[in-house]
């Protein structure tokens, strides 16, 4: 069974529409898909965070973060997607983010937060 959702979350700076973020979720069994599109910024990290897993259910899931819709990610974005694998990987899943544009792969990579999130080219099939 595959239950699908989509939420849009707007700037709080800009207010041109093809600046919102959009994230569209996917559950299929142990498998909740979450594809970004848009900024990951301060304005949508709450959404992305109440999207996430809340007990972790079903345990030891995988969390896959599809970030090839993204334009742009700022720290607050960053600190997100740390936090995200860190609070699945505690309670025993898999958390995967699969690469963006170049430019928000320079920012991941800039950063050091490349070295401490799983990255992929493609969403792991599930």
């Amino acid at each position: 069974m595959c239950l699908r959702s989509r939420y849009r979350v707007g700037s709080t700076e800009r207010k041109d529409a093809t600046e919102v973020l959009e994230i569209n979720v996917a559950d299929s069994g142990g498998l909740r898909l979450l594809r970004l599109t848009g900024e990951l910024d301060m304005a949508g990290v709450d959404q992305f965070e109440r999207l996430l897993p809340a007990d972790g259910s079903p345990k030891a899931g995988t969390v896959v973060v599809d970030l090839r819709g993204l334009t742009f990610i700022d720290s607050s974005g960053l600190r997100a997607l740390i936090m995200a694998d860190q609070r699945v990987r505690d309670e025993g899943g898999r958390f995967v983010v699969v690469r963006g544009p170049d430019r928000v792969n320079q920012v991941l990579e800039m950063t050091g937060v490349s070295k401490q999130i799983e990255l992929v080219d493609e969403p792991p099939a599930g």
